[in-house]
C-alpha cells in the first residue's frame, strides 16, 4: 500500500507545474517519480482504470455510502448483511443477476473508509427483552 495520498500527488503535480525540480518534489511529497511522470502524461489512477470492472458505478457507491452515513446519523446504522442486500438489489435493478463476490463488502469498505466504523452490530437479545414499560417509566422518573 502506498504511503502517499491522492492529495500528495496533486500537490506534487502542482509543484512540478510551478517549475520545481522532479527530485525535490519527489523527496518533499514522497510520491514516486514514475507516478508523477505517468500522471503528467495524463495516465489514470488505478481506481479510475478499474472503474468499469466495478459491479456498482462510482455514483451508486457514493449514494450507498451517503445512505449508510444518513442511517448512522439517525441511530440506525445498517449491518453488513443489510448493506450487502441493498447493494445486491441495486445490481439486480441494473439487470445483473450474478451474486456479489465474497469479499465485495470488504472492498467497498476499503474504497469508502468513512463507513468503516458506522456499520451496525446486532443488539443483544437480553438487552431487548429487558426493556419493559416499567423500566422505561423508571428511567424517565430518574
Amino acid at each position: 500500500m502506498p504511503s502517499y495520498t491522492e492529495e500528495d500527488v496533486k500537490q506534487a503535480l502542482l509543484d512540478l507545474a510551478n517549475g520545481h525540480p522532479m527530485s525535490a518534489v519527489t523527496a518533499r511529497h514522497g510520491v514516486p517519480r514514475t507516478t508523477l511522470r505517468d500522471r503528467q502524461s495524463s495516465a489514470q489512477t488505478r481506481r479510475q482504470a478499474r472503474a468499469d470492472q466495478q459491479r456498482l458505478s462510482a455514483i451508486q457507491e457514493d449514494r450507498l455510502e451517503q445512505w449508510i452515513l444518513c442511517q448512522e446519523a439517525l441511530g440506525y446504522a445498517p449491518t453488513h448483511g443489510q448493506v450487502r442486500a441493498i447493494a445486491t438489489s441495486i445490481v439486480q435493478a441494473n439487470g445483473d443477476e450474478q451474486p456479489l463476490g465474497k469479499r465485495w463488502l470488504q472492498h467497498f469498505i476499503r474504497r469508502h473508509p468513512a463507513v468503516k466504523t458506522k456499520l451496525g452490530r446486532r443488539t443483544d437479545w437480553q438487552r431487548i427483552n429487558a426493556v419493559t414499560p416499567e423500566s422505561i417509566e423508571l428511567f424517565f422518573r430518574l
